[in-house]
């Protein structure tokens, strides 16, 4: 089935797919966690798989998506755990944070758990980012400029649940001239993203202008304990 792609300056329906356009730096990192920290992160019914005795695998993705894109926003996800249910793998996303009301609604709709921060960030190369929660900064992001930038696509899968209890798979697929780079997160240890214990990346890419197709071949693969009420209020 050809994907359907949200009109730009639309919130996004479920199944619908997301274009993102990149003007200036992403950064996309992977980091060991222990299984024991992000259990509780995950609902149950899902598992957790782990990659090395006692870890599994979290990523991060940081990003702006500007004109030309489904909407316009700044964007930190963190998937805290890799994951599977009913033969879908993907990241389970259990932080995510916009600067945009709408992609809020729309991620929600996706049962991506979205919410509101701001972001201090021009996307420079080398560059820091600091992404500031209501509370106080949520974490302080580091990352110097990537070397022998080549062009390729990174494409992974996420498994999410909709207030429902539907388990959904979807994947997503981001093109640019990505290169290593050094990087590091900061976490106070009063921001929520302290639970996932992150720690410093063990491999970190950094690419210029992009392309993305986020939310393709979205499907259900199952159904958890239906949640007793919404994984966060609603917006608005």
């Amino acid at each position: 089935m050809a994907p359907r792609y949200a009109r730009p300056g639309t919130i996004p329906e479920a199944g619908e797919v997301w274009q993102p356009v990149g003007p200036t730096a992403t950064l996309l990192t992977a980091h060991l966690v222990p299984v024991e920290a992000v259990r509780p992160l995950v609902p149950e019914g899902i598992e957790v798989v782990s990659v090395l005795p006692g870890h599994t695998l979290a990523s991060t993705l940081l990003s702006y998506y500007g004109p030309g894109s489904t909407l316009v926003y700044h964007e930190l996800v963190v998937g805290c755990a890799y994951v599977k249910h009913a033969g879908a793998h993907g990241f389970f996303v259990s932080h995510i944070y916009v600067d945009s009301a709408d992609s809020v609604t729309g991620g929600r709709r996706m049962g991506l758990p979205k919410e509101m921060a701001q972001f201090n960030w021009n996307g420079a190369m080398p560059g820091e980012a600091v992404v500031i929660g209501p509370e106080g900064i949520l974490v302080r992001v580091r990352y110097g400029r990537p070397l022998l930038r080549v062009p390729f696509s990174v494409t992974g899968g996420t498994v999410s649940v909709l207030d429902s209890g539907e388990v959904v798979h979807f994947k997503s697929r981001i093109r640019g001239r990505w290169g290593f780079a050094g990087a590091s997160l900061d976490v106070p240890a009063n921001s929520p993203l302290a639970r996932v214990q992150l720690g410093q990346p063990v491999v970190s890419l950094v690419s210029g202008p992009m392309m993305a197709e986020m939310g393709l071949e979205f499907r259900a693969v199952g159904q958890v304990r239906r949640r007793s009420r919404p994984l966060l209020a609603p917006v608005g």
